[in-house]
């Protein structure tokens, strides 16, 4: 989904409701920013509400699927010590 927003009176940008569900994101989410010449990225912040745990011989995570990409989590699990 592509659309064009306007700054407000005080600079600020307003996402739309169906924005907001084309990439979604849920109400009051904290959003990370990064800012380049001519360019704003908002990226979701991770859920840090989980952990990983042993059960019998595999290492699970308990919380909600983080936005790491698989190969760093398969390495994080692989280093987990508790």
């Amino acid at each position: 989904m592509q659309t064009t927003i306007e700054l407000d009176a005080s600079n600020r940008i307003v996402l739309s409701r169906e924005l907001r569900r084309a990439a979604g994101i849920p109400r009051r989410q904290k959003l990370r920013v990064s800012a380049t010449p001519g360019r704003i990225v908002l990226e979701i912040e991770a859920n840090p509400a989980g952990r990983i745990v042993k059960r019998g011989k595999l290492k699970v995570w308990t919380g909600a699927v983080p936005s790491t990409p698989i190969e760093e989590a398969v390495k994080q699990s692989r280093d987990y010590t508790r």
